[in-house]
């Protein structure tokens, strides 16, 4: 069994922005084989195809402009030479967690990287985010974990209970195999500044929206909105669930779960309504919620609940009171919580995932993706953002491993490496995190099946069977992943 948490919210709408949002758990170890047979749906490109000529935003089918100029809302100390020359750099489209992540690996290992961000400044909006054992690897990896592990308390217990207030069961992470465990919630935006703190600003620029992208035979190239055109060595798209990038590349679009989610940060002057040190899951009948510190005085929580997919247009007002009903009544403090959070930072999101298909490329020339763009999955193991980290150290360590001389590069090394070998290092790192990754989103889809299911005899006897029989030896298998280091 295993326990996920996570948020990583994509685009910024409160209501539409994309998952991790929900913290679940684990029940069976194993993905079955045939996971059709259950009722589940393997998504790939060739069952669900965009049209290959899809551009990400209608404003730029009549723009093609080739003259290329500093972003508007580029950074204060941008520089105007170096987004006028990125030719020798990798583009990197998006700066959420996966591409600050891409960007801070690629400068560590001595590759230019450019990030076009369509926001104006680095974005705060967004609730707290989940980091286990295997992000922290990745961070290690990256340089950036240390200043983490000391802002953010280290959460050592789990607690799962009922909504009328009965603990289940109650465990330590280091009973799980694989001990010694690593668990921190932080607000999203803390993860976003400590990735951007390992780079020049020169490297970051804002109001970049980007319009559609493609590969030739000399690298690949990106065109914004506005027109404006960039070539570079590569594309790296880490702009989420609504990638414009995988869209080039005729991804399908994410299937929706079948139910969505609540979430907000709560705020508790006079003291937590749990240990500092634990988190809480509660659990109701297709309806579940659960929360954990992201400091000594704030909260972040979830509601997840079940609902047909259709479009929501609802006040701050509307959805704060849709998020108390939920779960009216509710006992350990989740009700408390809610109310306690403002209603304009209370977001809902639709659940949604892509299934693909392990050790199968899913890139094209000079592309590629990262994070949600590439894997989007539902939260039920808090795998989204640790697999976007992940995702960084792995691409940024087979492009390094282009280098005509390892260990012995020189400034521009990286300019000496062909077209061919860039595209042959993305489909290898490509292969690497499909093979990690599917089963990933496959076994957290599976756990949201089971949680969800809305029927009271269900419920009675998931809540029977983790009362007596729960162990939490393999609790976090999913977490032991190691991405290995640059």
């Amino acid at each position: 069994m295993a326990v996920g948490l996570a948020v990583q919210t994509s685009g910024s709408h409160p209501q539409t922005s994309q998952q991790d949002t929900v913290f679940s758990t684990q029940l069976p170890r194993a993905v079955p084989a045939n996971c059709p047979a259950l009722g589940f749906r393997r998504l790939n490109r060739r069952q669900q195809p965009h049209q290959a000529t899809r551009v990400c935003r209608a404003a730029a089918a009549t723009k093609d402009a080739t003259a290329v100029a500093t972003p508007a809302g580029s950074s204060a100390t941008g520089s105007d030479d170096l987004i006028n020359h990125t030719e020798d750099s990798v583009l990197v489209a998006g700066a959420g967690i996966g591409g600050l992540a891409v960007a801070a690996a690629l400068h560590k290992v001595g590759i230019p990287v450019i990030v076009l961000e369509r926001s104006e400044k680095l974005r705060e909006e967004g609730g707290a985010i989940a980091l286990w054992t295997n992000a922290f690897r990745a961070l290690d990896a990256l340089g950036v974990a240390h200043t983490l592990r000391d802002e953010h308390p280290l959460l050592e217990r789990v607690e799962l209970a009922t909504k009328d207030g009965r603990v289940l069961r109650s465990f330590g992470l280091d009973e799980c195999e694989g001990a010694p465990h690593e668990f921190r919630g932080m607000r999203r935006s803390d993860l976003l500044k400590a990735l951007a703190s390992n780079l020049p600003l020169a490297r970051l620029h804002y109001g970049c929206a980007i319009a559609r992208v493609s590969s030739d035979l000399n690298g690949a190239v990106v065109v914004l909105e506005d027109g404006r055109r960039f070539r570079g060595r590569a594309v790296v798209g880490a702009d989420g669930v609504r990638s414009c990038v995988a869209a080039t590349l005729n991804m399908p679009e994410p299937s929706y779960a079948g139910y969505a989610a609540h979430r907000g940060i709560a705020s508790f002057p006079e003291g937590l309504p749990l240990p500092l040190n634990t988190v809480r899951q509660v659990w109701g009948t297709g309806v579940r919620a659960g929360m954990y510190p992201v400091s000594a005085n704030e909260v972040y929580w979830f509601t997840v609940f079940n609902e047909a997919q259709s479009p929501i247009d609802q006040t701050p007002g509307q959805r704060k009171a849709e998020a108390l009903a939920t779960v009216r009544g509710w006992r350990l403090g989740v009700e408390e919580a809610v109310e306690a959070t403002p209603a304009r930072d209370i977001t809902r999101n639709r659940i949604t995932d892509r299934w693909g298909t392990p050790g199968l490329p899913f890139g094209d020339g000079a592309i590629t993706l990262v994070g949600d763009a590439a894997h989007p999955m539902t939260p039920n193991l808090g795998q989204g953002g640790c697999a976007a980290l992940e995702d960084a150290v792995v691409l940024a360590r087979c492009l390094r491993d282009t280098a005509p001389s390892p260990g012995a590069h020189a400034p521009d090394w990286f300019r000496a490496v062909s077209t061919a070998s860039v595209a042959e290092a993305l489909r290898k790192y490509e292969r690497e995190r499909t093979e990690r990754c599917v089963p990933l989103t496959i076994r957290s889809h599976m756990m949201g099946r089971l949680l969800q299911l809305p029927f009271l005899p269900v419920s009675l006897v998931r809540n029977a069977f983790v009362a007596k029989f729960f162990s939490p030896a393999h609790f976090l298998d999913h977490a032991k992943y190691d991405c290995g280091s640059l």
